[in-house]
């Protein structure tokens, strides 16, 4: 195991490097990156806290034998946990395949002495740091509010922390088989083959949300009954989520024995897990790689056949050089597996979420409610382009890498360098979210002003975010990374997520406050609410174009002044 630490010690090294490098930027970079930070885990601390404050006051408290807020909070608990547990295993399938398969160092590890074990054990806790340091930044406010409103004793803190690493470890060796696994067979399947085994992904996927998500009109009389059969399925025995959740709530009643059999159920499973992955690794992984390396020398396509040939036709009226710019941004886009396997996931998620909105209450006729629907939808889907935007369109400018210089010399100018990538992400964006945010709003029967806010806030949102993607891309690139998580999960991309969401909110409180005053009756003159409607929309067109003209002057800025 020699090996593995020395590789270990060597990414330790690099990153104290890193962190040491921070003095060597922007002060004013590395200020609102740190206050924005500490706004954010604060605002997530205050949300968490008011929520689980209204769901105990919800279920009452007191001195009754039966608390339903506590049955609320530690079946809310679990859910969290599994949400968590099944995100993690999403994550670091896509983080396993780029960190093990798509990353420079692999070649030059591999031509090393060293078993393909350990190579993975190498990778993998670089793997689990890199998709899990998110977790612990936003769980924590989490954790923090859970138990400080439950008035949970200090334990519950200690065995939070404690049951941390086993619980993302577990989905770190399932996702990591799961690469390895997709990796092995994926490549030597034909594309007939492969288009079918696709088609029956979703199929199958689809038939599952929809049985899932048939809704069931709640009630005063069947709330409770269905809330209990439904988070009834977190709680199995085969979950480790449920392991964790169980553990911790144990510890938090002093019940340490339980406590200590749950934690140690899930450090054996983890280990096995980490073995068994290993195992795998030692058999499919270099067939797997190799195959994979020896794949991309056979991509070669004719002139003026394939999707991605017709499609340079489609974009004939599009001028040079900017057609040659989107053509090749695509066509990478396209031919990069770790791209465009994260779009399908985001397709799966506004799958889950168009399929539910189906299902609705009685309460659903209130107008308030009503009102509060509209705007959450508003900002889901704002949100979910927030996300497409910070990690597909920010990396673009970066993604040039070190032949950046040639476009310098190239009959083109940095000017339409950066607003190609604009246009191309208000394009390709608007054909989603424009149309999610109408086929929304058609299915939750909005009134006609709910209706037209929805869809121009969401179309802004596009120029908006796509802006603040390009300009602060533009202004802080990373020309000597080429694995696109790792360009976003930078100062820049942490900058580019923070901004994107202070942007949404300010869209979206603007519209909320007057639908909502509204909705209550306290703008009842029809003058003065288009008044305050227009005062709403005056605000979010004046947010976007700040966000679009300040980040694109400066991001174009830095690429003139910057020497390649």
């Amino acid at each position: 195991m020699n090996q593995v630490w020395v590789v270990i010690l060597a990414k330790l090294r690099i990153a104290r490097h890193e962190i040491a490098g921070v003095r060597n930027e922007s002060k004013l970079k590395v200020s609102v990156i740190t206050v924005a930070a500490l706004l954010l885990w604060l605002g997530a601390f205050i949300f968490f806290r008011q929520g689980f404050r209204w769901i105990m006051l919800f279920g009452g408290r007191g001195g009754a034998d039966f608390n339903f807020g506590d049955l609320l909070m530690s079946r809310l608990l679990s859910i969290l946990t599994l949400a968590i547990f099944l995100l993690l295993i999403f994550s670091n399938i896509l983080v396993a395949f780029s960190t093990m398969y798509r990353s420079r160092e692999v070649v030059y590890l591999l031509q090393g002495p060293i078993r393909y074990d350990h190579f993975f054990y190498a990778r993998f806790f670089e793997c689990v740091a890199f998709s899990s340091w998110s977790l612990a930044f936003l769980g924590s406010p989490l954790m923090l509010a859970y138990g400080l409103v439950t008035e949970a004793s200090p334990m519950f803190f200690v065995a939070s922390l404690a049951f941390f690493i086993p619980l993302i470890i577990i989905p770190a060796c399932i996702g990591a088989i799961a690469a390895m696994v997709l990796v092995y067979v994926f490549p030597r399947l034909n594309l007939r083959a492969l288009v079918a085994l696709a088609a029956l992904a979703v199929f199958l996927f689809f038939l599952y949300i929809r049985h899932v998500l048939r809704g069931t009109q709640l009630s005063e009389d069947t709330i409770l009954p269905v809330f209990l059969e439904a988070t009834g399925r977190t709680q199995s025995w085969a979950l480790p989520s449920h392991w964790a959740s169980t553990g911790v709530l144990a510890a938090a009643r002093y019940q340490f024995q339980e406590s200590l059999f749950w934690f140690l159920l899930l450090v054996s499973t983890a280990l096995v897990s980490l073995m068994f992955a290993a195992w795998i690794a030692q058999r499919i992984f270099f067939p797997g790689f190799s195959y994979l390396a020896g794949q991309d020398k056979q991509r070669i396509r004719p002139l003026h056949k394939g999707l991605l040939n017709r499609m340079e036709r489609w974009l004939a009226f599009v001028p040079n050089p900017m057609h040659a710019l989107t053509v090749k941004d695509v066509k990478l886009f396209w031919r990069d597996p770790t791209q465009w396997s994260q779009f399908v996931i985001f397709f799966g998620i506004m799958a889950i979420y168009i399929a539910n909105l189906r299902n609705t209450s009685r309460h659903y006729e209130d107008e308030m409610w009503r009102s509060w629907i509209a705007c959450l939808n508003v900002g889901s889907v704002t949100l979910i382009l927030a996300t497409l935007t910070s990690r597909f369109v920010f990396p673009l400018v970066s993604l040039e890498g070190r032949r950046f210089w040639i476009i310098g010399l190239a009959p083109l100018t940095f000017r339409n360098l950066v607003w190609q990538k604009f246009w191309l992400s208000v394009t390709t964006t608007s054909l989603f979210t424009i149309g999610l945010a109408v086929l929304s709003a058609h299915m939750l029967r909005l009134e006609p002003v709910y209706f037209w806010m929805t869809v121009y806030s969401v179309t802004i949102a596009n120029f908006g975010l796509a802006g603040l993607a390009v300009g602060l891309g533009a202004l802080y690139p990373n020309f000597k990374e080429d694995n696109p998580a790792r360009i976003v999960s930078g100062l820049g991309g942490t900058l580019n997520l923070l901004v994107s969401v202070g942007y949404i909110s300010v869209v979206v409180a603007a519209q909320t406050f007057v639908l909502q005053y509204r909705a209550i009756g306290r703008i009842a003159n029809p003058e003065w609410f288009r008044y305050a409607l227009s005062g709403a929309v005056a605000v979010g067109a004046a947010a976007t174009l700040l966000c679009v003209a300040m980040p694109m002057y400066f991001g174009l800025r830095n690429l003139r002044d910057m020497e390649y």
